[in-house]
Parts: structure tokens; C-alpha cells; sequence
């Protein structure tokens, strides 16, 4: 895997947020100059349940599972992020209210980092990261409904084939336990469902 200088993290990102706007980011010098590298080690959590976090994350490099846990004390998969992808917790930061997830690293990763309201400061002075913004936030939002609309409409056998459609690398790297929770199915059942499809 690729380990990353900064300036080569910066011009990454420039990348693949000018990829997502589909034009140049005129602002660049001012949106990189919020962004910081970090490097987290397997197993490492992000967030916590209970915390106040106000950063914005790039995935240079590594994977993320963002899981709850109900009441009782099982831990739900709600999501995982990957390289490229973007990540906030949006919701606590706009109501100013702790975390009620889970982020936790499944492999070694590196990010990028910065202040959510840093960066919100500097869209109310450029429509480009307005745009910009908005658009990464829709895309996280359309991942959020794709999942909702699998559980409520489909079946365990749906999902799971779903699933391996949308993220055929995550069926190789994951336990099958958490790509059971990911469902809402427990392991047993989607070991039962693996064999009856001959996967």
C-alpha cells in the first residue's frame, strides 16, 4: 500500500475533489492549509461513542467500519469507508451534540483531517467548496439510502447479493461477522445463505 508525503496527500485530494466538482478548485492553497495528515494503526478508533468531533476526513489510504451499539450490546455495522471516500459526522456537528457511533479503523490508514467549521468558513467567502461540500455530503447521503432501501425491501439473500455487487472488495477483506451486522443478519444465517447461492 502506498504511504503518502504530505504534499503528495494534498495534491491527492486536490484530485479527487476536482474530480467530484468536475472543474479546477481555484481556492486550493486556502482549502489544503486546513487539512493535516494522520496515520491510525488497526483496531484504533476514530470516534467514540460519547465524543464531540468536529473534523472532516479524507481515506488516503486503510478502511473504517462505523457501527452502534443497541441495547443489547451488540454491535451494529451502519456502514465502512474506504479510500477516496469522505467521512463527518455531520449530524453531531450541526447540532452540537456528541457522537452516538462508533468509527473505528480495520486496517492501517492514513487520512486527511481538518475542521469542519474551518472549512464552512470558507465556503460562505467561495462557492466552490459550497459546491463542493454539498456534493460530498449528497454522495454520503445517497450511500446512507441505498443501504436503508436494501433492509427495508429486500430479502437476506438480496442484500447479501447486493452487497457483493456494490462492494466486491470489502466481501474478500471483512469477517463475515461484520458483513452480517451490515445486513442485519446474524453469521449463522448468512454462512447458511453463502452455501444455498454457492458462494
Amino acid at each position: 500500500m502506498t504511504d503518502y508525503s504530505l504534499t503528495e496527500a494534498h495534491e491527492r485530494l486536490k484530485k479527487v475533489f476536482e474530480n467530484q466538482l468536475k472543474t479546477p478548485i481555484n481556492c486550493w492553497d486556502s482549502l489544503a492549509s486546513k487539512f493535516y495528515f494522520r496515520e491510525m494503526a488497526a483496531q484504533e478508533h476514530w470516534i467514540k461513542a460519547g465524543d464531540f468531533c468536529v473534523e472532516l476526513c479524507f481515506i488516503l489510504k486503510g478502511l473504517f467500519r462505523v457501527y452502534y451499539i443497541d441495547q443489547s450490546g451488540n454491535e451494529v455495522n451502519q456502514h465502512f469507508y474506504q479510500a477516496n471516500e469522505v467521512f463527518a459526522p455531520v449530524s453531531a456537528i450541526i447540532s452540537d451534540e456528541p457522537c452516538q457511533y462508533f468509527v473505528e479503523v480495520l486496517e492501517p490508514t492514513q487520512l486527511m483531517l481538518a475542521d469542519y467549521n474551518d472549512l464552512y468558513d470558507i465556503g460562505a467567502e467561495n462557492p466552490e467548496w459550497l459546491r463542493l461540500e454539498i456534493k460530498l455530503l449528497q454522495t454520503v447521503f445517497v450511500k446512507n439510502a441505498r443501504r436503508e432501501a436494501q433492509l427495508l425491501l429486500g430479502n437476506a439473500e438480496q442484500r447479501y447479493k447486493w452487497f457483493c455487487k456494490q462492494y466486491p472488495e470489502l466481501v474478500k477483506k471483512l469477517p463475515q461477522y461484520h458483513i452480517a451486522s451490515f445486513l442485519g443478519i446474524t453469521p449463522v444465517s448468512l454462512s447458511r445463505l453463502r452455501k444455498n447461492i454457492g458462494a
